[in-house]
């Protein structure tokens, strides 16, 4: 008689560590300790991982077993490039937890490499856990790579491994109705490129929200740039020659910073003219000039818990961290200086 706990598989798939976790209700990091022989785990929790493990055939990847028998004491992070303040704050939060536990960083750049996911694969095999960006490589390899149990997915999503994430989508939806409803904007246009990242995708999606709600359309397709200030430079040009819409909603800092510093030069005054938001609080949004009205999310934080999870400790599947409003002076809000109003 079949055992009626017995989830079926899916079709033409073998078990993952995920399907093992969720059958005996446990966390993806506890089935890898017991694959380990990690002896943190108790007997009876073991004992019951196990028979789990027997009963739907999983079996770990070669990848997992080489790491059961051998510690590097390094941890592994792979990010689409290695420039700029928020990757900068990225791995600041995972190697706060490495100097903690004694652990070594070793962060890979896939940005110029051709074969990416190859190089995933070798640093895989010299680290303890990994940490991933969003979108730095195909979900199947994540899929691959989370059979070990010590991949953590940051700043994007995965079926098969924990996600370390903010919630975009409603904190730009939150910004651009600040926009709408305090200042009475009526043409907002989002810069950069939303199938960029899982990030700008998420931002451009909140963007839209807040539009449809109150009965607005964008006032012009995205401006599709890189999320650096170059690009944001690029971009002011382009709104020189076509026309001011009421509002700029950037999908980073760094491109709002771009506007900023390039905008007046053309004769045209922020916020007066038009007002412009960013994304992410880095410092340079608190002194630049108007002060950057953006979206305070805490990305050394975000690396702290994924490097955490990557070295083993437990995970929600998807744990998701807090953003709160800043307001500035650049959306047009005379926040007196040395102050700033918040929302959460």
């Amino acid at each position: 008689m079949t055992d009626a706990r017995t989830p079926r598989p899916r079709t033409g798939s073998r078990p993952t560590i995920r399907d093992i976790a969720r059958e005996v209700g446990v966390s993806v990091a506890t089935v890898s300790r017991v694959t380990h022989d990690d002896p943190r785990v108790t007997g009876e929790t073991t004992a019951r991982v196990r028979e789990a493990i027997d009963r739907l055939g999983y079996t770990p990847s070669s990848l997992g077993r080489a790491l059961s028998y051998q510690r590097t004491n390094t941890l592994g992070i792979v990010l689409p490039g290695l420039g700029g303040p928020y990757f900068a704050a990225l791995i600041e939060g995972a190697e706060s937890v490495a100097v903690e536990r004694g652990v070594a960083i070793n962060v890979l750049g896939t940005h110029l490499r051709p074969d990416a996911v190859a190089s995933v694969r070798q640093l895989a095999e010299r680290t303890d856990g990994l940490i991933v960006a969003g979108g730095t490589i195909p979900d199947a390899e994540i899929t691959r790579l989370a059979a070990t149990g010590r991949v953590v997915v940051v700043a994007g999503e995965s079926a098969e491994a924990p996600a370390v994430v903010t919630d975009g989508r409603s904190a730009a939806a939150e910004l651009t109705r600040h926009l709408i409803e305090a200042h009475g904007h009526r043409r907002l246009w989002f810069v950069g490129e939303p199938a960029g990242s899982p990030d700008t995708t998420l931002r451009y999606e909140g963007f839209r929200d807040a539009l449809r709600d109150a009965g607005l359309h964008e006032a012009g397709a995205p401006l599709r740039y890189g999320l650096d200030v170059r690009s944001g430079a690029l971009a002011a040009r382009q709104v020189h020659e076509s026309g001011l819409p009421d509002a700029l909603v950037c999908a980073n800092d760094e491109l709002a910073i771009g506007l900023l510093a390039t905008l007046p030069g053309l004769g045209h005054r922020i916020p007066q003219d038009v007002a412009i938001t960013g994304f992410d609080d880095q410092s340079l949004a608190e002194i630049a000039s108007p002060r950057l009205t953006t979206v305070h999310q805490p990305v050394t934080e975000l690396g702290a818990h994924a490097a955490a999870g990557a070295l083993g400790d437990d995970l929600e599947p998807r744990t998701v961290l807090p953003t709160r409003l800043v307001i500035r002076e650049s959306c047009g809000c005379a926040a007196a200086r040395g102050d700033e109003a918040t929302t959460d």
